[in-house]
C-alpha cells in the first residue's frame, strides 16, 4: 500500500493509535480487513508516524493483536459517559512502560530535551502507540473520541468539529449508506 492509498484510505489524518485500532477495519458491507498482517500497510504506517521496523526482529502478532483490542476498548469506554476502570488504566500505564534516556537537542528556536527508548524494538513501537492514546486522553475532550454507528463499521475518529456534532466516521459513506437504510426502511 502507497502512501496515497494510506491516505486515501482513512488512514494518516489524526493520531497513531487511531490507525492502529482501526487496523482492523470493518468496510460497512460486512467484509472485515485486517491490515497488520499486510506488510505493505504496516510500512505505510510505520513512515507515515516516523517510526523504524526494528532490523533482524520478527514481528510480534500476538503482542501486537493484544495491544489493539486493549486500545479499542479504553478508546470505546472514553467515547462513552463511563469512566475508565483502574484495570484500563493500569493496562495503558503497561503498554507505555519501557526504558527511556533522555536527549537533549539543538534546534533553529532553542534548545530541545526529548526522552527516546533505548531499544528500537517492537516494545518501544507499541509503548509509542498506547502513549499517543493517553496524550489524547490527557490533552482534549472525551466526547472528541467517536465510533461510528453503523453497526457494519465501528471506525473511532477524533470528532474535529466545533460543537462535537460529527457522527458518522465519513459522511460520504457511512452517512449517505445509513440514510439510504432508514428511507427505504421507511418506503416499506
Amino acid at each position: 500500500m502507497t502512501e496515497r492509498e494510506y491516505l486515501r484510505h482513512g488512514f494518516g489524518k489524526f493520531n497513531l493509535w487511531l490507525d492502529f485500532v482501526n487496523s482492523l477495519e470493518h468496510d460497512g458491507l460486512g467484509h472485515t480487513t485486517d491490515h497488520l498482517q499486510d506488510p505493505e500497510w504496516r510500512g505505510s504506517f510505520l513512515r507515515r508516524w516516523k517510526l523504524s521496523a526494528p532490523p533482524r526482529q520478527a514481528l510480534p502478532v500476538a503482542s501486537l493483536l493484544r495491544l489493539r483490542a486493549m486500545l479499542r476498548a479504553v478508546a470505546e469506554k472514553s467515547s462513552s459517559p463511563e469512566p475508565l476502570k483502574r484495570s484500563e488504566f493500569r493496562a495503558l500505564d503497561a503498554a507505555m512502560s519501557v526504558w527511556v534516556r533522555p536527549h537533549l537537542f539543538q534546534r533553529q528556536n532553542g534548545l530541545l530535551l526529548e526522552y527516546a527508548p533505548r531499544q528500537n524494538d517492537w516494545r518501544s513501537i507499541q509503548a509509542k502507540i498506547a502513549e499517543s492514546l493517553a496524550r489524547t486522553l490527557v490533552e482534549s475532550s472525551r466526547e472528541r473520541i467517536k465510533i461510528c454507528p453503523d453497526p457494519l463499521c465501528r471506525w473511532i475518529f477524533y470528532d474535529k468539529t466545533k460543537g462535537k456534532t460529527r457522527i458518522w466516521c465519513n459522511e460520504k459513506t457511512c452517512g449517505n449508506r445509513n440514510r439510504v437504510r432508514r428511507s427505504r426502511a421507511a418506503n416499506k
